[in-house]
């Protein structure tokens, strides 16, 4: 004799579905709540082994603002962190010399905080710690702080090494040929009404010479100038000075 077998229900068959999918998507639930928490703890303990570093212009290099995140080592100091970020360069003196080779006016200079407390530079040999803030900014010892002009050099596609800025404190009457020649940068003619070579650095032992193919366009905020004549415009506090090498 054959035993039958009784199929559920259909009803009951639906229920179990019903209350297998809602425990299935509580599970999901929970699983997708716990992931970010868990990435967030890694980034927090990922986090603790940095420090940041903190470039600001201010109102002397308003383009010149930006923020690193660099892997934190034990055996950091400040001075070694800067160097490390590729962007600040010390001279022999262990002063800095620039930063993201922008070369600064002899009156201006660049100043360092650790954690919001200025450094000397003498206190570059401090040690770092996790998670700790280097600040560079430019100050203006014994002045009011005034507004600067800014030479900015190109060597576009022509020299792409040829590179560099300046920053010069406007003071009234200030023309575009002031910037220049106060620069260190660029060498003008002996009648001062054109340009001779151009240095990426004060301290390099060459300059560039243009070739007959190839011309200095001087523009100041963007503006083209005319070619001699730009020279003797005056500027405002804030202008910037851009010397671009290009063909003719």
């Amino acid at each position: 004799m054959r035993t039958k077998i009784k199929l559920p229900d259909q009803r009951i068959l639906l229920f179990v579905l019903a209350v297998l999918l809602v425990g299935a998507v509580a599970t999901m639930a929970v699983m997708l709540r716990q992931q970010p928490a868990d990435s967030a703890a890694e980034a927090d303990a990922d986090g603790g082994e940095n420090f940041r570093l903190v470039v600001d212009g201010g109102i002397y290099m308003p383009d010149e603002n930006r923020s690193l995140i660099s892997n934190y080592r034990p055996e950091d100091t400040v001075r070694d962190a800067l160097e490390r970020s590729g962007i600040v360069k010390f001279d022999n003196e262990g002063r800095i010399a620039s930063v993201d080779n922008t070369e600064l006016h002899s009156e201006l200079v660049w100043t360092v905080k650790q954690n919001g407390k200025a450094l000397p530079e003498s206190g570059f040999s401090t040690r770092l710690d996790p998670g700790d803030e280097i600040l560079l900014y430019i100050e203006a010892p014994g002045t009011a702080g005034e507004p600067v002009n800014t030479l900015l050099i190109s060597g576009g596609e022509l020299s792409p090494s040829l590179s560099g800025s300046y920053a010069h404190p406007y003071t009234e009457g200030t023309v575009v040929r002031d910037v220049l020649k106060a620069s260190g940068l660029v060498t003008m003619t002996e009648n001062d009404r054109a340009i001779r070579l151009v240095k990426a650095s004060p301290d390099a032992q060459a300059g560039y010479m243009t070739k007959p193919s190839e011309n200095w366009v001087l523009k100041v905020n963007g503006k083209e100038l005319i070619s001699g004549r730009g020279l003797d415009m005056p500027l405002q506090p804030g202008d910037y000075v851009e010397l671009t090498l290009e063909r003719v």
